[in-house]
């Protein structure tokens, strides 16, 4: 930002050039100035006044063509030497100009006509009018235009011994210099007020900038974070997939020692499960790679699966868990809002134990409605419900119990609503429990065949004899997997890479990512020779696009780390 006097000799000078640059200003000088040699052509010979008109008229035309070409100067090179000199130059052109006027009360007065004076009066005293209202802005090229043919004029009647023509003059004068002064300093005060202004407006643009740099550099930062996780997903899965397949071929044990460690190796590694899951639906949802499937199911179905997820939790914290029975039918992405009721009922199990957990449906319209899960736990004190959704936020429940997990589960309710263009509501009162309601549900009036699932059986032996190859090309997973299938009863065929020719085998489980292949292309190519044969995909890759191929060959698809419940449910309603 430029200082206050270069600011303030800038825009004067620019002013000032334009105030002479105007044709209408060179105009009206030379009809003034040759009208007066016109009027006392009787008093005055022309051999005196044309050349005073022309050397004036000249002076006036100089001054239009350098404050054109000077403003454009100024324009492309606003240096100070460049500002000082043509400041300095059209200074001293006023003062040319203001000598050629006061040489006219010497050499144009009509002595002998009073009529023809008064009329060299009032040009006089309009052009240094005229010189204060256009030039004020710069005092010295003010005074030089102005201040000397009124003082000149006022001699001129002392000689001539008229004392009060003098006076009135001198006089005008006066008060033409106190108009001048004040113009000028009315003028610094406003450019002063506009340099002030700039100023602000320059450190507010220039904090906007910092602030959106910021912003930026934040932006990337986060971005970085979730390519970084959404990258390295894969690898980070791996073993925590391993660890949970060899603690599960453990579980047999029957030294007690042996089985209390294995319990708490399971329920350590179902905690991390869970944080794992949490940070990279976080991960995914800041990338804005969840783009949401939408289809018509039956409400009651999504609530069946969900009450299947959660009941053995539930009733290890001593929680009745009841969903009430609907036969809406909706329209929504079904994996996101299965994850958001899971992160709900959840969350209302943690804070609620021994207590009572509901979850049902409510019509908000026709085609409308929304899902509650209330718990009659201790409720969230109204000065905390404004931070509850957000990150890393885990309110101390009233026993002193320990919660688990990020302060995430929330976060991600209110993300994946706003990817479904829903809304999550919460209502609660200390000693009165909590109600979270996801509501802006689309009720649809489509045809839809409920799909009843299977009951799991209970005897494992059901899975004995099945024939399955195994196809990862990480060798503790595959040792993992092979280990838990044999105790469960299979035979197992397992490989790093597809072989030649497919053995004969029952059901297939691949991974996705493989060394130098690519898993879903081989499942797809065996559906297409070998249409028997079952095929499971497992991934640690999380994208809606895999969800999307998967489902199109009606390939079921686990993410890792795979729970081995999951597997064995899965594995027991594809041999039935």
């Amino acid at each position: 930002m430029i200082k206050l006097e270069e600011f303030q000799r800038r825009h004067s000078l620019e002013l000032l050039l334009n105030s002479a640059r105007w044709a209408v200003a060179c105009i009206a000088h030379w009809a003034v100035a040759w009208l007066l040699v016109w009027a006392i052509s009787d008093a005055i010979p022309l051999s005196v006044s044309i050349p005073w008109a022309v050397i004036l008229s000249s002076v006036t035309l100089f001054q239009v063509i350098y404050a054109s070409h000077g403003q454009a100067r100024i324009q492309t090179q606003a240096s100070d030497s460049l500002v000082s000199r043509t400041l300095r130059t059209y200074t001293w052109s006023a003062w040319i100009f203001g000598l050629c006027w006061a040489v006219a009360p010497v050499l144009l007065f009509p002595v002998q006509y009073p009529e023809l004076q008064l009329f060299l009066v009032f040009v006089v005293g309009g052009v240094s009018l005229a010189a204060v209202g256009t030039q004020h802005v710069y005092l010295p090229a003010c005074y030089g235009s102005m201040g000397f043919m009124v003082p000149a004029l006022a001699v001129r009647y002392v000689l001539e011994e008229r004392w009060i023509e003098s006076l009135l003059l001198v006089v005008y004068y006066l008060l033409l210099l106190s108009l001048a002064r004040r113009l000028f300093h009315s003028t610094i005060n406003t450019m002063r007020l506009q340099h002030q202004r700039d100023e602000l407006l320059g450190a507010l643009r220039e904090g906007a900038h910092k602030l959106e740099e910021a912003k930026l550099a934040a932006d990337e930062a986060n971005l970085a974070k979730s390519r970084f996780l959404a990258q390295a997903s894969h690898d980070l899965r791996q073993p925590l997939h391993a660890i949970g397949l060899f603690a599960e071929t453990l579980s047999d044990n029957k030294d007690p020692k042996t089985r209390q460690i294995v319990d708490r190796m399971q329920e350590s590694i179902g905690m991390l499960s869970n944080l794992f899951a949490s940070l990279l639906d976080i991960s995914v949802l800041d990338a804005g790679k969840t783009q949401p499937l939408s289809s018509s199911f039956y409400l009651q179905q999504l609530f069946q699966q969900v009450r299947k997820d959660f009941e053995p939790l539930a009733e290890q914290a001593g929680v009745s868990l009841r969903f009430r029975d609907t036969r809406a039918v909706i329209k929504c992405d079904q994996v996101l809002l299965r994850r958001m009721l899971q992160n709900l009922i959840s969350n209302a199990i943690h804070y609620a134990p021994n207590g009572e957990v509901l979850v049902g449906r409510r019509w908000e319209g026709e085609r409308s409605c929304a899902i509650d899960v209330i718990d009659n736990g201790p409720g969230i004190p109204e000065t905390d419900q404004h931070i509850v959704f957000n990150e890393f936020v885990r309110l101390q429940a009233s026993n002193e119990q320990k919660i688990p997990g990020l302060g995430l589960g929330l976060t991600i309710v209110a993300r994946l609503a706003k990817v479904l263009n829903l809304h999550v509501g919460l209502d609660s009162q200390p000693g009165h429990g909590t109600r979270f309601r996801i509501s802006g549900l689309t009720v649809s009036n489509e045809s839809v065949t409920p799909l009843t699932e299977k009951p799991v059986p209970d005897a494992r032996n059901r899975l004995t004899g099945t024939r399955l190859l195994i196809v990862d090309d990480d060798e503790e997973v595959l040792n993992a997997t092979s280990s838990l299938l044999a105790r469960w009863g299979c035979e197992v065929v397992a490989c790093t890479q597809f072989p030649d020719s497919l053995p004969n085998v029952q059901m297939v489980l691949c991974d996705y990512e493989l060394k130098n292949d690519d898993g879903l292309t081989r499942l797809r190519r065996i559906a297409r020779d070998h249409p028997q044969v079952t095929l499971i995909l497992i991934s640690g890759n999380s994208s809606p696009q895999l969800k999307r191929q998967a489902a199109e060959l009606s390939i079921p698809l686990l993410h890792k780390p795979v729970r081995p419940v999951q597997l064995r449910s899965l594995l027991l309603r594809c041999s039935s």
